[in-house]
């Protein structure tokens, strides 16, 4: 009975120790996501938002005694850069090094800006012509006005910059026809090359590199690589 008991001695000191690890993990790793956290919202103040990070991979204590955590994902219900609210914010970041200049492997970032908040912001900072505004019209956003009472419309198209989402028009129609620019009553040049939301706050690597006007809204996607926190 002696090895039996010494056995089960054993296993019940294993699994003490192994249970004394795990907490130990879980609290390096809750330490660990509230400092992300903290240092994400110290860090970039412009995004006036309420994080949540979760540190992703193996056991925490590994990786923070590696000095490289394998894999963060913040998001936010809300964040607010360029004066224009983006919601449903998911960041995932790989690779990240705790120690020297804090640089990241990669970095892939989503987000949604409801189509009312970017026409406004478009709004804010262009003098559209008398009797044009901007509406959204079949998943796309319009430049609408009306000559002598037939419908004028102008296909106004957010493009993908770096660091920043700018405007650019195309497809002119009256009416039923499709016309060109020149033959427009209206003046929408001050629309073109408009900076809608500025970039320009974020880390040094991280690019704009896809804008998709939906219904529901305009979808956001920034990518990274060799990141410099």
């Amino acid at each position: 009975m002696r090895p039996l008991k010494s056995t089960i001695a054993v296993l019940v000191a294993l699994g003490l120790l192994i249970g004394a690890l795990w907490f130990g993990d879980q609290w390096v790793r809750s330490e660990v996501e509230r400092r992300v956290e903290a240092t994400v919202t110290e860090q970039l103040p412009e995004l006036e938002a309420t994080v949540d990070a979760e540190l992703g991979g193996g056991f925490a204590i590994p990786q923070l005694i590696g000095g490289t955590l394998e894999e963060i994902t913040i998001t936010s219900p809300e964040a607010v850069i360029d004066g224009v609210a983006i919601t449903d914010v998911v960041i995932v970041a790989e690779g990240v090094e705790i120690r020297g200049d804090g640089s990241i492997s990669s970095l892939h970032a989503t987000g949604t800006a409801p189509t009312e908040s970017v026409i406004t912001a478009v709004e804010r900072r262009v003098d559209l012509p008398d009797g044009v505004t901007l509406e959204l019209r079949d998943g796309t956003i319009a430049a609408v006005g009306s000559v002598l009472g037939v419908p004028l419309e102008a296909e106004v198209v957010l493009v993908a910059q770096p660091r920043a989402i700018e405007v650019t028009i195309e497809r002119f129609t009256l009416g039923d026809a499709v016309i060109d620019v020149e033959d427009i009553p209206f003046d929408l040049s001050s629309l073109l090359g408009t900076t809608v939301v500025d970039l320009d706050m974020l880390p040094e690597g991280v690019e704009l590199s896809e804008v998709t006007v939906t219904p529901d809204g305009v979808d956001l996607v920034l990518d990274g690589t060799d990141v410099v926190g």
